[in-house]
């Protein structure tokens, strides 16, 4: 009897898990609902993911890392067998896609074509050969708070769905700017699974609203030029014509992102610049190449969810299409040999292709609200058209690489990121004298008005110096003989347009801490005018140039202080040194 009552639980437990996996597939909200006008909350998407992984083996749902909602952040992993830890498909011969959804959450066009897609994968044939050479992980919310935050009425400009959620997320930070600064801990935990899971294919899902246009869906890729040339080629050339040409097959009108804003498009338009603080642009730094998707938000929901499913199941037969990993892996040899990085760039003017644009006859009228001249699109006048497509850039800013560089510990925020990034440190043993390159912050603009919690420097200019630098037992060094090359110049140079300078996590250096009284340092000025000849002369010569400065006693006074030995050296001192040759 005691062996029966062992024995009876685990047949129970066998005949539940078979009745399960024989019950009927899960359906995703989208598919069961009947105006194809809805999206699910929060609880009712995490509740499908749930079942789908209880279905089906070959699907599973990780905890990974927090968010600022205080729930934590969920990647589902959908393989032709069973899935692995994260961790294990870095070294693994599949092609990894990590596909990201509701950044923006009141645009959640992705949120339920990923539903549909992993309900595709798993229940049609066909496709589930696609699963023998790619795994694609889904993070089926990334802005939770914003997803929890749900209304109807914020999306001023969009068509659907009924309800829908927040732009900002829990602490009200717009996470589509956020990936190399790091603000929230959404942010942090996508630094760490990237490193960790390092995809081969990146796709993020959005919702435009800059004009009015015939497509469905537009899209931007990876800068190209920002890529290793190789890679750049591929993607330009061959990756996107393959997606585009399956999203077209499909019955959808698309197009490359129309990047404008309050004007039409009939001139033509540029490329998109995606600078490090969004996904792409971040990714593109360890040589990730990356798609997002833009539908338009004025076409009805139903289409814009399904123009996205056929772009990310054209992304997953791209995988099984081409080498996009050792693509990947060859363009990562040849920039840890990189010597010269731009760090910022600026659309090449002279360099465009030819586009047949699709669009709608823009036209003015008189304002009711305002009574000024006010722009609409005509949806009775289609039209098509030769545009200007302005896809290429250039760079304006180039920095040379350091061998290494040395961070002054206590820069914790700094020190944070780069290993959410997977930066490794080597901490100094001892204090050292050493030989290296610093810079010195000349001259800056802060921004006037605050820009997702900061008050962004531009406009850096430096002095540079080879000088002696006491390095102190526990400050970093830092390789860049690595992944992390690229990633490691565009942060630590000030110049770069998201560098952690720019960000304002080196902030203290700008302001002094040490001072001193005029009626005292009066006299000691005197002195050294009197005693150091060349003083003198600089210091006549800037009065006799700079009328302003003649004029002005203090800013004399103060000038005098910053040659005199008081001043302190870390004053404006930048504390990131540059390791170089020769040094």
């Amino acid at each position: 009897m005691k062996r029966f009552w062992i024995v009876l639980p685990i047949a129970l437990f066998v005949l539940s898990c078979s009745d399960q996996k024989e019950s009927a597939a899960p359906e995703p909200p989208f598919l069961k609902s009947a105006t194809k006008d809805s999206t699910p909350t929060y609880e009712e998407g995490m509740a499908f993911w749930e079942q789908m992984a209880n279905h089906y083996d070959e699907i599973e749902m990780f905890s990974y890392g927090e968010t600022d909602a205080g729930l934590p952040l969920h990647v589902v992993i959908i393989d032709g067998e069973r899935p692995r830890p994260i961790g294990a498909y870095k070294q693994g011969t599949k092609q990894v896609i990590l596909i990201n959804n509701a950044i923006h959450a009141g645009e959640p066009d992705g949120v339920d074509a990923s539903m549909i897609l992993a309900h595709q994968l798993m229940t049609e044939q066909r496709f589930k050969k696609l699963l023998e050479n790619t795994t694609v992980c889904i993070i089926p919310f990334f802005n939770i708070g914003g997803v929890l935050n749900r209304n109807t009425s914020t999306r001023a400009n969009q068509n659907g769905p009924a309800e829908y959620g927040f732009r900002g997320n829990a602490q009200n930070l717009d996470l589509n700017r956020d990936f190399i600064k790091c603000d929230s801990r959404n942010a942090l935990t996508f630094a760490t699974l990237v490193n960790e899971l390092d995809p081969d294919l990146y796709i993020e899902t959005h919702v435009s609203n800059g004009a009015d246009y015939q497509y469905t869906l537009t899209y931007l890729s990876t800068q190209e030029d920002k890529l290793d040339p190789v890679l750049g080629e591929a993607m330009r050339n061959r990756w996107t014509p393959f997606v585009v040409d399956h999203v077209r097959k499909a019955g959808f009108k698309v197009s490359p992102y129309v990047n404008v804003h309050g004007q039409p498009p009939d001139n033509g338009f540029t490329t998109f610049y995606d600078s490090p603080r969004y996904s792409t642009g971040s990714l593109a730094l360890r040589q990730t190449p990356g798609y997002i998707t833009e539908t338009h938000m004025l076409k009805p929901y139903a289409k814009r969810v399904e123009s996205t499913l056929e772009f990310l199941m054209g992304c997953v037969k791209l995988s099984n299409q081409f080498p996009i990993r050792r693509a990947v892996d060859e363009s990562r040899k040849r920039m840890k040999e990189k010597i010269e990085f731009a760090l910022d760039w600026t659309v090449d003017s002279s360099e465009y292709k030819t586009l047949t644009f699709e669009g709608y006859v823009a036209k003015y009228k008189p304002s009711v609200a305002t009574g000024s001249e006010r722009l609409f699109y005509d949806r009775n006048e289609p039209f098509q058209k030769e545009v200007k497509y302005f896809n290429r850039m250039k760079p304006t800013t180039t920095v040379t690489a350091p061998e290494f560089y040395i961070l002054r510990r206590g820069f914790v925020d700094v020190e944070d990121r780069l290993r959410a990034f997977g930066v490794t440190f080597t901490e100094m043993g001892k204090d050292t004298l050493m030989t290296l390159e610093t810079y010195r912050i000349k001259d800056y603009k802060t921004s006037t008005s605050v820009f997702e919690k900061h008050y962004a420097h531009t406009h850096v200019i430096v002095d540079t110096f080879v000088q002696q630098i006491q390095i102190r037992k526990g400050d970093w060094m830092i390789q860049l003989d690595n992944l992390h090359r690229r990633f490691l110049v565009e942060v630590m140079e000030p110049f770069g347009p998201d560098s952690y300078f720019r960000w304002n996590f080196f902030d203290a250096i700008l302001q002094q801490k040490e001072w001193y009284s005029s009626y005292v340092f009066e006299d000691e000025a005197a002195d050294m005018l009197n005693k150091n000849q060349e003083l003198k002369i600089e210091f006549e010569t800037k009065k006799a140039s700079d009328p302003a400065f003649k004029e002005n006693p203090r800013a004399q006074l103060y000038w005098l202080y910053t040659h005199s030995n008081h001043y302190e050296k870390e004053h404006l001192l930048y504390p990131v040194y540059r390791g170089i040759e020769g040094c």
